[in-house]
This record gives C-alpha cells, structure tokens and sequence, in this order.
C-alpha cells in the first residue's frame, strides 16, 4: 500500500497527484491520509484572518465540511482511497488566555507554538490507532513552505515510524509541498542538513489531466494560490514539465 500524510484537505492531491493517479491505474492501494481535516471546535479563533478565509472560500456555515466534500471528490478522481482524522486546522487553534495561535498568514508559515509540542503527541497517537500496514510505502511533507500544519505532521508521522517500522519494512518518502515548492529556495530550505537523495517519477500524460482535474476539485481553495482554474491548470503543468527537464514529473526525497 502507498499511504499519502496530508496536512490539510488538498496538500497530497497539489503534490503527488500524478503519481497516484498512476499507481491507482496501475491496481496499486492508494490511501490519503488527511491529519487536519476537523471541525473548526466550538471554541475556535474568530479573527480577521478566519472570516477573510471563510468569506474567500464561500462554503457557509461549515466549511470544513465542504472542504472534506471537496477532498472525497478530489480523491475519487484520481481513484485514491481517504481517510479524514479530527484535528483543526491551525487558523482555528487557541493559546494561552484563548488567544488565537496562528492569528495571521504570516505566523502560519512561522515556527510551532511551544504548546502544540501535546498536539504532535496526539496525532501521533491517532496515526498508531489507524493500525496501518507495517510493509506499506509512506509519503511525507518535505515541509517547503515552511507552514506550521506541514512540520507538525512530519514530526508526528516520524515519531509514529520509529515503532511502526518494528517488524515491517516500510520505505518513508519525502514530497516536495506544492505550490511552495514552485521556488526552489523553498526547497532547499526544507532539505536542510538531510541527507536525501531526489528521485523523479515521470508523469504521462493522462495522469497529468488527470491530477489536474482532481485539483480543479478544490474550488473553495484555487483561489488562495491561482486567479482562476486555466491559471492554476497551466501553472500545474510548467511546475511539472519544470521537475522534470521539459518532460512533466513529481519529485520525492529519500
């Protein structure tokens, strides 16, 4: 099995989308595993950075709902199974004195909060309810971008790894978060001091078309990235033919 962590409902399907396109049409078990893809709780941030959202994504009274549609549509596309875990995305998560943690756009590409050190443990713990199979192939966020949903579920799945590999012989792989990773300096930055090694998956061209109508799924989110669906589809496609030297490809990090 090839098992996807998304930090949020559309981070695997922008990033990998081709490549599980692929091996779905190829009969390979696909499954997205999406960690923050919760209700916003009952006692979550309201700041202008929240409503300006919820006004740009246009779902109503429960957008977190319509996101999650948004993803099962997306995921059928590309023929990928789903699973959609509880927890909150950052904008909606509260501090000390109930202040919002992540108020701006700018903190959400900022360092973890010291108190989300108990949240990495709870996810943690839900990945090892999930009981997933010991042999399968992993795919993490390389963390391009730096957003702070992104480092969480990389250290979370690490920490779930460390027992989960007992035994089993699970091959971890690093994608490279689109579309931050459109600038290559974002990239680099993630990489750091690991020593990772890059492997191209080459993409045809179906699984191309494919993984962009999968994205065009994401309405509510095509605008925090493209001004429309022919911008985010001709932007998909360069960053592809990009990676892969005029021919489109993924890239993932081993």
């Amino acid at each position: 099995m090839h098992l996807y962590f998304s930090p949020h409902l559309d981070d695997a399907v922008l990033s990998c989308g081709g490549q599980i396109a692929q091996l779905a049409r190829a009969g390979q078990r696909v499954r997205v595993v999406t960690v923050f893809a919760g209700d916003a709780p009952v006692e979550a941030a309201d700041s202008a950075f929240v409503r300006e959202l919820h006004t740009r994504w246009g779902l109503g009274p429960n957008p977190c709902a319509g996101r999650r549609a948004e993803d099962i549509a997306a995921l059928k596309v590309l023929g990928s199974r789903f699973t959609h875990l509880p927890f909150p995305d950052c904008v909606y998560r509260l501090g000390l004195m109930s202040a919002p943690l992540y108020p701006t756009r700018e903190a959400i590409f900022g360092d973890v909060a010291e108190v989300e050190a108990r949240l990495i443990e709870e996810v943690t713990r839900a990945l090892k309810r999930l009981r997933l199979p010991r042999d399968a192939r992993v795919y993490l966020p390389l963390t391009a971008g730096h957003h702070v949903d992104h480092q969480i579920v990389r250290a979370a799945a690490k920490q779930w790894l460390k027992s989960h590999v007992a035994g089993g012989r699970v091959q971890v792989a690093y994608y490279e978060d689109y579309p931050y990773a459109e600038k290559p300096a974002e990239v680099r930055a993630a990489l750091g001091e690991d020593k990772l090694e890059a492997e191209l998956i080459p993409l045809d061209e179906a699984a191309l078309e494919v993984k962009i109508a999968a994205v065009a799924c994401y309405r509510s989110q095509l605008s925090s990235f493209y001004t429309d669906e022919a911008e985010m589809a001709e932007r998909v496609r360069a960053y592809a033919e990009t990676v892969g030297a005029g021919r489109p490809a993924e890239r993932v990090w081993r």
